[in-house]
């Protein structure tokens, strides 16, 4: 019997890792998050969120939502088909020798790989095999790109970052052509650099 990518109670679909679109936004700033992460559910056409660990809680779309833990959603993914998902937030923190210093905001919608491979199962042990993925990759790629868009239309944020788990990454770490890079150019527009290693 065929898993359902969509059933948030499988605990196998929660696994293997993410496959994401991590969007740096700056410094920690609640305002831009919670205009970041409307426009990210809005353009990725999320359905209404919840609590992986008790579902029946129904938290609303906003950052202080978001900064009580992360957000669980369904979504049908053009191309490929209706999947859970992730949505959090990284707030980067160091302490210096006793002193906190603040880091950026990153926003991350994730895919779990779990349900991808039950979704299709080219899928298979990415990114650890060596079989073909633009297959599956590529719609979702297309996918994060007018995700992306959006939210740099809302919120213009530095960079973003599209691939097996990039969030903290910098940008240039997108140079190999696995990993896609959304980027603020110096005109203010987005400059995109897409995944061209599949």
């Amino acid at each position: 019997m065929r898993r359902d990518p969509a059933d948030a109670a499988d605990d196998e679909n929660w696994t293997g890792g993410y496959y994401e679109l991590a969007i740096d936004l700056g410094p920690h700033d609640d305002g831009r998050l919670d205009a970041a992460v409307r426009a990210l559910w809005a353009a990725a056409g999320l359905e209404p969120p919840f609590r992986r660990l008790d579902p029946r809680q129904r938290p609303d779309v906003s950052a202080r939502a978001l900064l009580d833990g992360h957000l669980h959603a369904r979504v049908t993914v053009p191309g490929l088909g209706r999947t859970v998902c992730t949505v959090l937030v990284v707030r980067e923190v160091t302490d210096d020798g006793g002193v906190t210093r603040h880091g950026d905001d990153w926003l991350d919608l994730c895919l779990p790989l779990g349900a991808l491979s039950h979704l299709d199962a080219r899928v298979g042990a990415y990114p650890f095999s060596h079989a073909p993925s633009r297959a599956w990759r590529e719609p979702v790629e297309q996918w994060f790109a007018g995700v992306a868009g959006a939210v740099f239309g809302s919120v213009p944020f530095a960079y973003a970052l599209t691939g097996f788990e990039v969030s903290g990454f910098g940008a240039e770490d997108a140079a190999d052509g696995r990993t896609g890079l959304y980027e603020r150019a110096a005109d203010g527009t987005l400059r995109v650099a897409p995944v061209t290693a599949w």
